[in-house]
């Protein structure tokens, strides 16, 4: 019931912050669902939405496959030479190889950018959260908070604690992490866990519109990545040294919001994360940190910091 749960939130959270409900049911994903219109049915049965069910008008259908032959009546070269641009395919060759290339895209078994991936909708009747839609996305605020900033841990898991916490959201949130960063810091092989731990405590900071705080763990974050406490071989042969999603999330803050000298704030990190056991010096990885806020190539600054600083070091 916890991932239904989960799905249901979501679908009725869209709709109430005024998303349509056909980009919802396109992009969602309906695990415990046979089918989106599975989904609503629910809803609607359940009494979460009210109103008249829309049909589903799927093109997985193998009845209603366009052939190859009826792409070619249908459609010009022109034509198709449009709705492979659209999807980023190769247009050059003759109407056969275009029509073999763009099958797959016309039935809905390759992701389309012109008609999207999932089942095609008709226009549904207007539906609408009843009050015990509302009251459950009440009740479950905290869902909210866990899709922001805790999706890295099991739901179930936070479910429970969230059930035995005391305490408000965001505090709740807070001391989960806590307790995590607590028990990673303990053991050796736990060293991933513990960053994942640093990146969720920033973004509930985030959730609580605490950017200062939220600058503050995810650098820390940003500096442990490249001073590591631990990293075994099984963890270090796909292990990213400067994360992608950290350093866009600094850049966001630190050029939208006027947040002081980050050099200081690095520094006082620095300090705070009292690293024993360095692996890139202070003075590099900041200057790591500001090449990578300048838009250099990360998988190159991986590259590169990995051959100069970790691979002798870790000796895999």
């Amino acid at each position: 019931m916890s991932e239904q749960k989960l799905e249901i939130f979501n679908v009725l959270n869209f709709l109430n912050n005024g998303y349509e409900l056909e980009k919802i049911l396109k992009e969602g994903q309906f695990g415990t669902f046979p089918s989106a219109q599975d989904c609503i049915n629910y809803l609607v049965g359940e009494g979460y939405l009210e109103g008249e069910i829309g049909e589903i008008e799927s093109k997985s259908s193998e009845s209603e496959k366009l052939t190859a032959e009826e792409i070619s009546k249908k459609y010009t070269v022109a034509d198709l030479k449009d709705i492979l641009r659209e999807n980023g395919l190769k247009v050059s060759g003759k109407k056969q190889e275009l029509i073999e290339r763009v099958l797959p895209v016309l039935n809905g078994e390759t992701e389309s950018k012109s008609t999207g991936s999932l089942d095609d909708f008709k226009k549904p009747a207007d539906l609408t959260l009843t009050d015990k839609a509302k009251e459950f996305l009440k009740e479950n605020e905290w869902i909210d908070l866990y899709m922001f900033a805790l999706v890295a841990f099991r739901f179930e898991d936070y479910e429970t604690y969230v059930a035995n916490s005391p305490l408000d959201m965001i505090e709740t949130g807070l001391k989960f992490c806590d307790e995590i960063l607590s028990r990673a810091i303990m053991v050796p092989n736990q060293f991933l866990v513990f960053i994942d731990a640093l990146s969720a405590k920033a973004h509930v900071y985030a959730y609580a519109g605490d950017y200062d705080s939220f600058l503050d763990y995810d650098l820390q974050r940003y500096i442990l990545g490249l001073n590591p406490i631990y990293l075994d071989a099984q963890s270090y042969a796909s292990y990213d040294v400067i994360n992608e999603a950290n350093i866009i999330n600094l850049k966001n803050v630190t050029k939208k919001l006027k947040m002081g000298s980050l050099k200081k704030r690095f520094d006082r990190i620095w300090t705070k994360s009292h690293i024993r056991n360095t692996t890139v010096p202070k003075k590099t990885c900041y200057k790591i940190l500001q090449r990578a806020l300048d838009d250099a190539d990360i998988e190159e600054l991986n590259f590169d910091v990995k051959e100069k600083y970790f691979n002798k070091k870790f000796g895999f």
